[in-house]
């Protein structure tokens, strides 16, 4: 039987498209971004919010090792970040195209951010998948997608979103030289359950995926292609979701106002804000990016 969870609101905001989700350890922090307002938010333990305006797309946010600062995926490059200094020097440049921004993105446990850019507006097949290793330029891993989400790595498995195929597909993975190669598909997403956005992974190795449209994170097994667990959202638009706090059984999950009607804002007024529940599995802790 599907085990059902209740998010509970953390912020009430009206983020246009809240994504990133990402707890800080090193700051004791949540952080998420609103990509079409570009704006960062940080809250700590104690509950003070902080909001940074970036003056672009911002769209990605991953630690940094060893240091107190972050890198952010903008409109069409890698960037660092710390709240004290602000926006700092450009480290990778990706699409330079005026109608391409970076999409979701995260490090592999080696230490290699993956990150994708996509087409405003959106067309099938104008994006690609990114790994930016080190100090090296940009690699180019996947060519051809349209809405790049998701990433999470197991083992030798990495798993992949691209929204519009409402599916979550597996890639073989090689920790040391970040080689990927498609192998199937391993969830298969009803319509009537939405499309699958960003994503996180239990120690299990089980994959909790934000629905967009569908009102919640999902809880699939990737092995089986079973559905284990929802946590019921109260907004239809679920963008993103993380594993952390202290005991790293804490979920922040993102909502987005994108593309909604007034009708739809009157029936979901908590659109746009950031929930939060507690969970009886683990995650799994942050990728840091390593120079």
């Amino acid at each position: 039987m599907m085990k059902i969870y209740q998010a509970e609101l953390f912020a009430h905001l009206s983020c246009e498209l809240g994504e990133s989700a990402f707890w800080w350890p090193e700051r004791e922090s949540w952080c998420w971004v609103d990509i079409l307002d570009y704006t960062i938010y940080i809250m700590d333990k104690a509950g003070r919010q902080q909001q940074f305006h970036i003056g672009e797309h911002v769209s990605t946010i991953v630690p940094v090792a060893g240091s107190n600062e972050l890198l952010l995926g903008l409109k069409g490059r890698v960037a660092s970040f710390s709240p004290e200094r602000g926006l700092g020097e450009t480290m990778a440049l990706l699409d330079g195209r005026n109608n391409m921004r970076c999409n979701d993105g995260k490090c592999d446990p080696a230490g290699r951010l993956w990150i994708g850019t996509m087409q405003m507006p959106v067309a099938a097949g104008s994006g690609s998948l990114y790994c930016v290793e080190h100090t090296l330029p940009p690699v180019v891993k996947l060519p051809v997608v349209t809405i790049p989400n998701g990433l999470v790595w197991h083992g030798d498995k990495m798993y992949f979103n691209d929204t519009l195929t409402h599916s979550v597909q597996e890639f073989s993975y090689d920790v040391h030289t970040g080689a990927i190669a498609f192998t199937r598909v391993a969830v298969h997403i009803p319509k009537e359950l939405g499309l699958p956005d960003g994503m996180t992974i239990d120690r299990d190795g089980m994959l909790w995926v934000a629905h967009w449209g569908g009102q919640g994170v999902y809880c699939w097994n990737p092995l089986t292609g079973e559905l284990l667990a929802k946590v019921e959202v109260p907004a239809p638009h679920v963008s993103s979701c993380i594993f952390g706090g202290a005991d790293m059984q804490e979920m922040l999950i993102t909502t987005a106002q994108e593309h909604m009607i007034d009708a739809q804002l009157d029936q979901f007024p908590l659109s746009g804000s950031v929930f939060h529940v507690k969970l009886p599995v683990k995650g799994l802790p942050v990728n840091h990016f390593k120079y």
